[in-house]
Parts: structure tokens; C-alpha cells; sequence
């Protein structure tokens, strides 16, 4: 009896150092990944990687609608699409497919508004089919048509405070054309990214990392990891894990941002030829790429549609 008492005592003990030294360190990092909600729209053919851009005007609209109305669609497809600050709307149609369509084929679009006793009732309705077609290299379609209602009502002596058929209209379109687009634009997240190393200055960096002291870290480490000759794993990845902290927790700006996520880019991927098999490293390059391939590419060229849109005073309507 008392030898399984002792057993069991032990065991409680080894247990409890366990628990209370379980956890990860390293920086707070921000990373973009693809969206996974796959609902609304599927695609045969592409869209998993996202879109860069798309164009949708008068000409992309048919079914039950006014000509008026088509402008209208057409003018809140392209509100929601610049929002994203992922995909570029496009004002004219590509010539050789450079870029895909979005077309609406609408069944009902309507705003109704009736008296039911004291109250006014405003009811608003808005149906259609989508696709998003790219000759050859995208094919998106709604297996069955989006249905958006919204229904207001107020007293008949605060008639004034029901939203406008026009407001309506607007709010209608644009949840459609965002249940459509939202699985194109990557979702931002907060991760740990580890650090590593157990000796040397690999060790004396990651303990700055712990500690939150990322631009100290990468003073140290980038002598060493910017040295042609550098083949230390642990040097590398910690100069990437580093610069990828400075470019969420101290840059300014976004070309602050995507300068330091280049370079981290850099020591990642030097990282990873060293060593092929680790997976934090593997990881780190992979949403870090990704990142920049979506997120700073796709501000990039809004920045750069809007600053020609300005120079040369196209029209961005219909």
C-alpha cells in the first residue's frame, strides 16, 4: 500500500509540472489567408487564389430591369468591389479577356411601400443570378438566385424616417454582390509566430522577440543574416520573425509594412532552402507571400487606378 502511494504521488507531481510550463512564445503577427466560405457562388474553373480585378457596368446587367436601374446596379457592384481594397473595379470591359465580368441576370427588383393600419410598411426585394466568367481561365456561377429583403416599418406620422426607395435599392444590391464576392477577398487573422534557437545570438534574438523587443532583435541578427555566407537557420528565420513583428507592431504606413514583409520574405526564404522540412518556416514564407501577393498588391493597384483616374479624368460611371 504505501509503495502505491508513493507511485501515485509522484505521478501527481510530474503531472502538475506539465501543466503549468505548457505555452509558445514569439511575436503577434498579422497574416492574410484565402477565405474558405465557398457559399453563394462556385466556381468550375479558377477563383481560388482570388481576384485582381473585375469589370461590371450597364452592359453585365439584364433580366426584369429598367435601364436606370442597371446603372444603379452596376454603380453598387462597383461600390462593394472597391471596398474590399482587394479587388479592382474595372470601368471597361477587357478587350482579350484580360480580366473577368461580372455579370447580374435579375429576376425582381422592386421597393414597395403601403399602409397596414397605423404603420407604414417600406418592403424591399431584390433577386438575381451571378457569374463571374474569364474566357478560358475563371467560370463562377450561383447554383440558385441570391434573394435579399428588407422590410421597414414605422408609424404613419413618422412616415420621414423610412429610408428612401433609392436607400433601399442600395442597401439590396450591394449584401448580394457581398455574398458573392466575399469568399475572393482573404480574411485577416492574428497569429503567434514562433521563434527559434538555443544558443548564440539566435537564442539572445528570440528572447528579445519574447520580451517584445522586435527592432533590438533585428539590430543584432542583421549583421549576421544579411552576411552572403550566412547559413544559420535559426539566425534567418528569427531576422524574418523580426521584421515581420516591426511591419504589424511599428510601421507607420503600409509602404513601411510592405518593405519590412519583403525583406522578412527574403530571410524566409533562405530559411527554408536550409532547412525544406521545418514547418514553422515553410509556414512563415507561405503567409508571408501570400500576403503580399493579395493584400499590398491589391492596395497598390487601387492606389495606382485612382491616381490615373485623376490624371486623365475618366469617367468612373455610366
Amino acid at each position: 500500500m504505501k509503495r502505491i502511494t508513493i507511485v501515485l504521488l509522484f505521478l501527481s507531481f510530474t503531472w502538475g509540472c506539465v501543466t503549468t510550463h505548457v505555452g509558445s512564445k514569439g511575436a503577434l503577427v498579422q497574416i492574410y489567408k484565402p477565405n474558405t466560405v465557398k457559399e453563394s457562388i462556385v466556381c468550375s474553373a479558377g477563383g481560388d487564389e482570388g481576384i485582381s480585378f473585375i469589370y461590371v457596368g450597364r452592359d453585365t446587367i439584364s433580366g426584369n430591369v429598367s435601364e436606370s436601374d442597371k446603372a444603379l446596379i452596376a454603380q453598387y457592384a462597383r461600390a462593394v468591389l472597391g471596398e474590399t481594397r482587394f479587388i479592382n473595379p474595372v470601368t471597361m470591359s477587357s478587350m482579350e479577356g484580360e480580366y473577368p465580368d461580372l455579370s447580374i441576370k435579375v429576376i425582381n427588383y422592386k421597393v414597395v411601400t403601403k399602409k397596414q393600419g397605423g404603420s407604414i410598411e417600406k418592403y424591399g426585394v431584390f433577386q438575381a443570378n451571378f457569374s463571374i466568367r474569364q474566357a478560358g481561365i475563371l467560370e463562377c456561377s450561383t447554383g440558385e438566385p441570391i434573394l435579399i429583403e428588407k422590410k421597414f416599418i414605422q408609424p404613419a406620422y413618422r412616415r420621414d424616417k423610412l429610408p428612401s426607395d433609392l436607400k433601399v435599392k442600395e442597401m439590396l444590391v450591394k449584401e448580394a454582390v457581398r455574398k458573392v464576392v466575399r469568399q475572393f477577398v482573404p480574411v485577416k487573422s492574428t497569429i503567434l509566430r514562433p521563434v527559434k534557437g538555443t544558443s548564440g545570438m539566435a537564442k539572445s534574438a528570440a528572447d528579445m522577440i519574447n520580451n517584445g523587443n522586435c527592432i533590438g532583435a533585428y539590430e543584432v541578427l542583421k549583421p549576421i543574416a544579411d552576411s552572403p555566407g550566412c547559413k544559420d537557420v535559426n539566425v534567418l528565420y528569427n531576422a524574418g520573425v523580426a521584421l515581420e513583428c516591426m511591419a504589424w507592431n511599428n510601421a507607420n504606413d503600409m509602404n513601411t509594412q510592405q518593405l519590412y514583409l519583403q525583406k522578412a520574405l527574403k530571410y524566409y526564404r533562405k530559411a527554408a532552402m536550409l532547412a525544406p522540412q521545418d514547418y514553422d518556416i515553410q509556414k512563415a514564407m507561405g503567409d508571408v507571400s501570400y500576403e503580399l501577393n493579395t493584400a499590398f498588391s491589391a492596395t497598390k493597384r487601387q492606389k495606382k487606378t485612382k491616381k490615373l483616374l485623376e490624371e486623365f479624368k475618366t469617367p468612373t460611371g455610366f
